[in-house]
């Protein structure tokens, strides 16, 4: 894993050469984590951030729905900083995988413009994360909870992202092919 990670950083803007599957797996398991990590993290502190006032409400014994409407207004208001974090994070890792997943391809045989998904797919996703965060917000401030699991399952074009992972899956599986 060591290896892959030192060739991933020192590769991060060569799209040349190939890569073998092992070493794309683990370069993509190292994105993955980080990811992961990075988007539990800001997950917990937007978490704590209304969690807070809801305990000291709790406490002082307001009404559980009074808390309730008080913790999406709360929310509400941090939305959009959530949504372009989001973004940020989605990019990173886009960042981190493009190179490499180019050469994935090249290695697999396979032509490069299919490196093209993962990019529109990520892009796409975020353009509907930061879009739908006015719409969340007024469903936020109006404190109906069905309306707002209604709008948040909703199919919209933050499934895009789930594209372009199944097309870096499929294409990081297929073997490696001789050099021609």
């Amino acid at each position: 894993m060591g290896e892959a990670i030192r060739h991933g950083f020192a590769n991060l803007t060569n799209f040349l050469g190939r890569d073998s599957r092992s070493l794309f797996w683990w370069w993509v398991l190292l994105i993955a984590i980080v990811v992961f990590g990075l988007r539990m993290i800001t997950g917990i502190v937007f978490a704590l951030g209304s969690m807070g006032s809801a305990m000291q409400a709790g406490a002082a014994g307001i009404d559980q729905d009074q808390i309730q409407a008080d913790m999406m207004r709360n929310m509400a208001g941090s939305l959009e900083t959530q949504a372009w974090i989001g973004v940020a994070i989605s990019l990173i890792g886009l960042v981190l995988l493009t190179a490499s997943f180019v050469r994935r391809l090249r290695d697999a045989g396979l032509p490069v413009l299919i490196a093209v998904v993962p990019v529109i797919a990520t892009l796409l996703a975020a353009y509907a994360s930061v879009t739908a965060v006015d719409q969340m917000q007024q469903l936020m401030m109006s404190g109906d909870i069905q309306a707002m699991d209604e709008a948040a399952t909703k199919p919209n074009l933050g499934l895009a992202a789930y594209i372009g992972y199944l097309v870096v899956i499929v294409c990081g599986v297929f073997p490696s092919r001789n050099a021609d």
